[in-house]
């Protein structure tokens, strides 16, 4: 009778704010995951931005769980999802994370109750949970445990933590009946059961969005951002910029005689020359953290320099070009060497309108194709 009426308020009580909990954490992290976490990068919460926002959420709500049993006098309000929580922070967040949270619980306890027996208590138990799961996360990323089996495992340290309530009737739970400590350990079943399913699902979700998003926002040969998303960023930019009259710089890049190498080495070497190029591309603008590198044709390139004048975009251009000619390309054991054409331009407030600018940018580009290629035009306003 007692574990019925038990399963009547508290469980449905505690699923209900585990939910709640669970997607608004994840409503705030994907709004951050919108700004801050590049399209087909895979989600991790144990570092980063999400790690810090997600560490000072659950430290938050420690404190208000502590709060929530000290102004309704019950130490057992909503004890299995604090545990669970403790639990999950340890998984997701990792050993630091989840320490703060645990800190953050303790201080709480101890400003609401003082330093009591039940509060020592207290802190001996989370310690003691906090340590425990430690060692289990550890060994569970050294052998790769299957999320069944680390239910499992979950689950044990759930009814290990009412099994010694029971019997060494913790105050913090004391009186606890039998029957009413297999109503707990039931009840942390099911909603341990329950927040691993959401969390799966839920990560497995922002996988799938995150790769949809990068498919449709990122060039898979080269691995820059298409020319959709350079159309976006460039008429936001102009238009900033313009405004302010701040220093916007653009580099136009051509792959020199591309359609010939196609026709003579195949496709496949024209798409390993275009890879290999996106990375040199992204990782030397990696020195301007505002740039960003565009595929915007079929053997075209942009590179978007907010905050660069001219003169500076110009020698990076030029580095740009010496190292990709300097990289060799072996197809079929068969060295290439690649050069590139290339033409740079500055925002000017002659530029009455987005494409004003980018023409110019694309002039600079033909003149040095029609130099002869493997050229730089710079846009001094002398051409």
């Amino acid at each position: 009778m007692m574990i019925n009426a038990w399963f009547q308020q508290p469980l449905i009580t505690d699923i209900f704010v585990m939910l709640g909990v669970v997607l608004l954490n994840q409503l705030l992290l994907r709004g951050i995951m919108n700004f801050t976490i590049n399209a087909g990068q895979k989600i991790d919460y144990s570092v980063g931005i999400l790690n810090v926002v997600s560490v000072g959420y659950f430290a938050v709500l420690a404190i208000y769980f502590q709060y929530l049993g000290y102004d309704l006098q019950s130490d057992v309000a909503l004890v299995n999802f604090r545990i669970l929580i403790l639990i999950y922070t340890m998984i997701y967040l990792g050993r630091r994370g989840s320490a703060v949270v645990v800190l953050a619980d303790c201080a709480s306890r101890a400003a609401f109750y003082g330093l009591t027996l039940n509060t020592y208590e207290s802190w001996t138990t989370e310690v003691t949970v906090w340590l425990v799961m430690a060692l289990i996360a550890t060994i569970a990323k050294r052998i790769h445990l299957h999320l069944l089996t680390l239910v499992m495992v979950i689950n044990c340290v759930g009814g290990g933590f009412w099994l010694l309530a029971y019997f060494l009737q913790l105050r913090r739970v004391a009186p606890l009946s039998g029957e009413a400590a297999l109503g707990h350990f039931v009840s942390f079943i099911i909603l341990n059961g329950l927040l691993a399913y959401v969390l799966c699902a839920l990560d497995n979700e922002n996988n799938h969005l995150s790769a949809i998003t990068y498919e449709a926002t990122y060039d898979p040969l080269t691995r820059l951002q298409n020319y959709g998303m350079f159309d976006k960023h460039y008429e936001e930019l102009f238009k900033r910029y313009h405004l302010r009259n701040a220093p916007l710089s653009m580099i136009a890049i051509d792959i020199d005689w591309f359609k010939s190498l196609n026709d003579q080495y195949g496709h496949l070497a024209g798409n390993q020359v275009l890879a290999t190029i996106g990375r040199l591309l992204d990782k030397e603008t990696a020195v301007y953290p505002a740039a960003t590198c565009y595929r915007v044709g079929g053997e075209e390139l942009n590179i978007l320099l907010p905050g660069v004048a001219l003169i500076d975009a110009g020698n990076f251009a030029r580095h740009l070009q010496e190292e990709i000619a300097a990289t060799v390309i072996r197809v079929d054991d068969q060295p290439l060497a690649i050069t590139v054409s290339v033409g740079v331009a500055q925002l000017s407030l002659a530029d009455a309108t987005a494409s004003d600018f980018y023409e110019r940018t694309d002039r600079m580009l033909y003149q040095s194709k029609g130099k002869g290629r493997n050229q730089i035009t710079v846009d001094t306003g002398e051409q």
